[in-house]
């Protein structure tokens, strides 16, 4: 039996997280689901807390910073924004969505939502700044309307497909499309 790593654990967390929520996080249920002992998870992780740290430092860097990076292979702000909204559509986001209804009950996890929210907007803002000749005011607010509605739609009860989710992008597009280019 192959070693289960610290990474393992994690979006074994993750994945738990994301199909059963935050109850699914108990460490004898994720023993359970990995078919590992305790002390396999005490080989990683001091306990619970320990745990949900680490594993909410994982969600940021996969699916915050990974993402930035993949997208930063671009070399134009309005590629970067294109791309941007390929890899989060491709993305299960069911770890967000799990993640928001648990942060109602748990202030460690409210935080770093807080936290994550305001890097993606602050990078969507940069990258308007750098596409559009518009004000850091204006470029924030654009970013945070097309966050919101990106979480909005993550959170509703009903299924949005693919396919509607890449026509009101094409909207955001079409609105950014009519403000001013950056000229250097």
């Amino acid at each position: 039996m192959a070693r289960f790593t610290k990474t393992d654990w994690l979006d074994l967390g993750l994945q738990s997280l994301a199909t059963d929520g935050p109850a699914a996080l108990r460490i004898d249920m994720l023993c359970t689901a990995a078919g590992r002992t305790k002390g396999s998870f005490y080989h990683h992780f001091s306990g619970r807390e320990d745990f949900t740290t680490a594993l909410l430092n994982h969600w940021e860097q996969k699916l915050t910073e990974a993402v930035i990076d993949e997208t930063e292979h671009e070399t134009d702000p309005v590629e970067k924004l294109i791309a941007l909204n390929r890899i989060t559509d491709e993305l299960d986001m069911g770890v967000e969505t799990a993640l928001r209804r648990w942060a109602g009950t748990e202030p460690g996890v409210a935080a770093s939502i807080a936290k994550v929210d305001k890097r993606r907007i602050d990078y969507v803002a940069s990258l308007l700044m750098q596409a559009k000749d518009i004000s850091v005011q204006k470029a924030v607010d654009l970013a945070v309307m097309n966050y919101a509605g990106l979480i909005g739609t993550q959170l509703m009860f009903t299924d949005i497909s693919r396919e509607r989710r890449k026509r009101i992008a094409r909207i955001y597009v079409d609105m950014l499309d009519m403000l001013p280019d950056h000229t250097d």
